[in-house]
């Protein structure tokens, strides 16, 4: 699998760039493949892992034996579709509900989803002899790089709505999702909105995002 996502990324990277550096694709349309590029080995990697773990423990399942998907969402500039040649992409792990496989050694669905989401970070970002597909950073996800890498719905929705600061509000602006059915998708997209559109005018907002901006400029200068 590996050798194999390595070998098609570098085969879409040299056919995206000979058409950026020939004039025949816009910067929208590079940038738009290059998110597409990664949206695919994503999903592709995650597909395989994911069979091959339900083959070893079962599928992951909720209280009323609902099989679940782990949903990758894609941030930044992945999310947003405007991934460019050097970027890192920027994910964050999530599952609908608590529960347990429904295999012989059963895991818990955390314990589970959580094997997994690693593998897929190795998978996308370990330096091989044919390179590395994608660099990953999860550090977007709830609480940072010292929280679990993987939470579910509630989780998210409980951090978000009592914990989260306001640049987590405007990050999630551009939050796509990139695995999942569309039941899962539109559930987790739901919750989302309404952490980030709130449904009252928010004053603290404002200058929020002023202290924002002026922390900006002075990293500009510096």
């Amino acid at each position: 699998l590996e050798v194999q996502l390595r070998r098609f990324r570098q085969r879409e990277m040299l056919r995206i760039v000979w058409r950026d550096l020939g004039g025949l694709a816009s910067l929208d349309e590079t940038l738009e493949d290059l998110s597409e590029l990664a949206d695919v080995c994503i999903r592709q990697a995650l597909e395989c892992l994911y069979g091959w773990a339900t083959a070893k423990s079962g599928v992951p399942r909720t209280a009323d034996g609902t099989a679940q998907q782990l949903i990758v969402l894609g941030m930044g500039k992945l999310g947003a579709r405007e991934l460019n040649l050097s970027s890192d992409i920027d994910l964050i792990f999530c599952f609908a509900e608590h529960g347990r496989t429904d295999g012989e050694r059963p895991l818990e669905n955390e314990q589970f989803f959580t094997r997994v989401g690693r593998q897929l970070i190795n998978v996308l970002s370990r330096q091989t002899a044919e390179g590395f597909v994608f660099r990953v950073d999860m550090r977007l996800r709830p609480f940072g790089e010292v929280g679990p890498l993987v939470v579910t719905y509630d989780a998210m929705e409980n951090y978000y709505h009592s914990q989260a600061r306001d640049w987590e509000r405007y990050a999630m602006v551009k939050a796509r999702a990139i695995t999942g059915d569309r039941d899962e998708i539109e559930a987790l997209t739901g919750m989302l909105r309404a952490f980030v559109y709130r449904r009252y005018i928010d004053f603290g907002v404002i200058e929020s995002i002023r202290d924002m901006k002026r922390m900006i400029e002075r990293e500009l200068h510096k």
